[in-house]
């Protein structure tokens, strides 16, 4: 493609170069940058595109895009917003793919990986070819990729649409951060339907106050849904409930247990197999029998239900869909290996999703819980002494270990999250090593016991420094399971 029209893509955008240069690739990371690429050198949080420009260049880069005068002789485009332009550029380079998709997104704090997954479930279930954008993976016609981020960077995300288109999908369902609205990952992509699951304290460090990081979300709604599209809001949810009063009109639909939600549930039945209720929506009540267990699962099969009739499918489609989910990888997921307890392992790691987590395993009445969980270093600290208190309120033991400690000196993240235990009785450990922390809490239950390991997930790292360090929550319980196992201690079938 001619640099020339990809300056022409981003409004606003100047060509300091040949017009003709024909550009053969885009790249942000001049890691990856190859002969006759464009490089975008963006800001970062710690460091400035532009000190990679030479590296960049060395590797095969012909020009740049950057808001400033490169620090080398070179063709470049110049635009007030580099991320902003990428996104223009990238859709431009990759033949503009979103067009021939059609496209649901879904935001909030909790619930967004598996409203997503629900979602991509109905549409399959209806003969849909499906694309899947998330934290947990990235799903092109039914062929798994790993994911790196919950909503990849602009360029990464129209690759990944322009592979979709040429396999066939015709849907895609995405999980849109607060991150990527911000960052204009999303920019120039349009949403038949936007999910709002829920806000909950999280990322503050990014945005700095919880108006800052609502307003992020809203975008979602205000700049990048479809003129026949449709949002599907949590009216439970005291931020939803705002959002709906100033989205209010046809093209918003609510969901939730309030009375007056367009989709809410009736005749509901809890129980560790699943859930099971009647679902009222605007053309009919329907009924929905999910293997998921959790009054917060309720919540996300209700705004997936809402999204898929945003796509088009029948309210009995949309409910047979969302219930053909068997579940999501590291969303309440058990490990089981013939011990004579339970074991869970979530990706909780807000306060508020601890507490949906540990309220449900609660409302299955084991013997005891022990909670065994971390809080990721470098990232919002104001949460750790509140997760350290619905901890201590809703277990009978807890240990505390390092999620993904980062640059932090992970004794210190434990001091914080400890400040939250100092008002409660429960009985409670510090364990810096996460596969200690994990096998003392297999090692201290027993029969009839509940073990909820939360906070990585499906995540198959941990960063410790600038390391990623392979670390697996059910793997390593699994393990730990095995050696107990062979000595005797778990050799009974659950109660």
């Amino acid at each position: 493609m001619k640099l020339k029209a990809l300056a022409e893509a981003h409004p606003g955008a100047t060509l300091h170069g040949p017009a003709d240069l024909e550009i053969s690739g885009l790249s942000y990371d001049s890691r990856s940058t190859g002969r006759g690429h464009l490089f975008a050198a963006l800001h970062g949080v710690k460091q400035d595109g532009l000190e990679f420009v030479k590296s960049a260049k060395r590797r095969g880069a012909v020009a740049v895009l950057s808001d400033r005068t490169p620090p080398l002789d070179i063709p470049w485009i110049e635009a007030g917003d580099p991320r902003a332009a990428l996104a223009d550029l990238a859709a431009a380079f990759f033949h503009r793919p979103a067009e021939h998709l059609t496209l649901a997104g879904v935001t909030g704090t909790n619930g967004k990986t598996t409203t997503a997954f629900l979602i991509d479930a109905a549409l399959r279930e209806a003969s849909k070819v499906t694309g899947l954008l998330g934290t947990v993976e990235t799903r092109i016609a039914g062929r798994p990729k790993d994911a790196s981020l919950t909503t990849p960077e602009s360029l990464d995300l129209q690759r990944l649409l322009r592979e979709m288109v040429d396999e066939g999908v015709t849907h895609a369902t995405l999980e849109v951060s607060s991150h990527a609205l911000v960052q204009e990952r999303v920019r120039g992509l349009e949403f038949k339907a936007a999910v709002f699951t829920n806000l909950t304290r999280d990322h503050l460090d990014f945005h700095g106050d919880f108006e800052t990081y609502f307003a992020a979300k809203k975008l979602l709604f205000t700049e990048h849904l479809h003129e026949k599209g449709m949002a599907i809001v949590n009216l439970d949810d005291e931020h939803g409930s705002l959002l709906a009063e100033s989205l209010r009109g046809p093209r918003c639909q609510t969901f939730g247990f309030t009375p007056g939600a367009h989709f809410r549930p009736e005749n509901l039945e809890i129980s560790l197999e699943g859930v099971r209720f009647l679902c009222t929506t605007p053309k009919g009540p329907v009924e929905v029998n999910s293997p998921l267990v959790g009054l917060f699962n309720v919540s996300n099969l209700l705004g997936a239900i809402g999204a898929s009739m945003a796509l088009g499918l029948s309210p009995q489609e949309a409910a047979s869909g969302v219930s053909s989910l068997e579940g999501v990888p590291g969303r309440m997921e058990r490990v089981d290996e013939g011990q004579p307890f339970s074991v869970i392992v979530d990706y909780a790691h807000t306060d508020d999703a601890l507490r949906n987590l540990l309220d449900t395993l609660r409302s299955l009445k084991p013997r005891r819980i022990i909670t065994v969980f971390g809080c990721g270093g470098d990232r919002d600290r104001s949460k750790r002494p509140l997760m350290g208190s619905v901890a201590a309120q809703r277990s009978d033991l807890v240990i505390a270990t390092s999620d993904n400690p980062r640059s932090e000196p992970p004794s210190g993240i434990l001091d914080e999250i400890a400040q939250g235990f100092r008002n409660h009785t429960t009985p409670f450990k510090l364990i810096v090593d996460r596969r200690q922390a994990i096998d003392m809490a297999l090692r201290s239950a027993g029969p009839g016991d509940l073990v909820a390991i939360a906070g990585k997930g499906h995540e198959g790292t941990q960063t410790i420094r600038e390391k990623k360090l392979p670390f697996d929550d059910r793997v390593v319980a699994r393990e730990i399971l095995r050696d107990l196992g062979r000595l005797g201690g778990g050799s009974h079938a659950h109660p």
